[in-house]
């Protein structure tokens, strides 16, 4: 295939970086190149695709930003290791799972894969609800709400962003508004306050890149994207009690829906 110097093809061929892209991408599907390996370098793999190094670092480019391989130094070029933990997110707040569980079910859901799950907290605050908070909860902007904001590690690894509202006159005297572990589970605690139990949940789930500073906080390579669900509590009379806002790693999720088919 003709090739200019920028390692593009000519006039309506495909550019043959992206070829060879899609070339180093197949091979790593197959197992030719196993998590954590790294890559042959470039002159190697030039020679081996009779392509031009400035080909070569474009298809390389490209699969970096598809968050496929990563590079750092001294490290060359590597297949970047992805071990995503399955979350059955239909059944994670169920009362019977609560109760199996006890506490936070994230933890438990690692524990069950072989993995460590462990939350920290990044604080505790009160904050006035903004125009989407408002909506979730179905309160006013400006109403005061509690918020928990919490880090999710596997492995310690983070995996996922969490940050949880509440009505403050609502939860200011629970075990809710401290930063530490709620050993029982907020959901048992937020129940008792209330007076009520969790009826049923509503998931918002939306997709997009994410900003520097979670991108920072995922430890996220480059063209990762995170998953955003915001899972809202109700009682039996549709009144919102929580609304969690979760972050979730793109590449370190399988998200498990059951639905019924009556």
């Amino acid at each position: 295939m003709p090739e200019s110097p920028g390692g593009t093809a000519t006039r309506g061929e495909e550019p043959r970086h992206v070829t060879l892209a899609t070339t180093i991408r197949e091979a790593i599907a197959r197992g030719d190149y196993s998590p954590g390996e790294r890559l042959p370098p470039e002159r190697e793999l030039a020679d081996r695709f009779n392509a031009s190094r400035t080909t070569v670092r474009l298809a390389l480019s490209a699969l970096k930003s598809q968050g496929l391989v990563g590079s750092g130094q001294g490290q060359g070029t590597y297949v970047r290791k992805a071990r995503p933990i399955r979350v059955l997110a239909m059944d994670q707040d169920r009362a019977a799972r609560r109760a199996e569980h006890h506490a936070a079910t994230f933890n438990a859901e690692a524990a069950r894969q072989g993995r460590v799950g462990r939350q920290h907290i990044r604080e505790v605050v009160q904050v006035p609800a903004t125009t989407e908070t408002g909506r979730w909860l179905a309160v006013p902007e400006g109403t005061a709400l509690l918020v928990r904001r919490r880090i999710m590690l596997v492995d310690e690894e983070p995996y996922q962003l969490g940050d949880s509202y509440y009505l403050a006159d609502l939860v200011e005297d629970t075990a809710i508004a401290v930063p530490e572990p709620v050993e029982e589970g907020v959901l048992a605690v937020l129940e008792r306050a209330h007076g009520k139990p969790i009826s049923y949940y509503i998931d918002e789930l939306s997709f997009r890149m994410p900003t520097p500073e979670e991108a920072e906080l995922l430890k996220l390579d480059p063209g990762v994207c995170v998953v955003r669900v915001v899972r809202v509590a109700y009682d039996a009379d549709q009144q919102p009690l929580e609304a969690f806002d979760q972050l979730l790693a793109g590449d370190k999720h399988v998200l498990v829906y059951e639905v019924s088919g009556e």
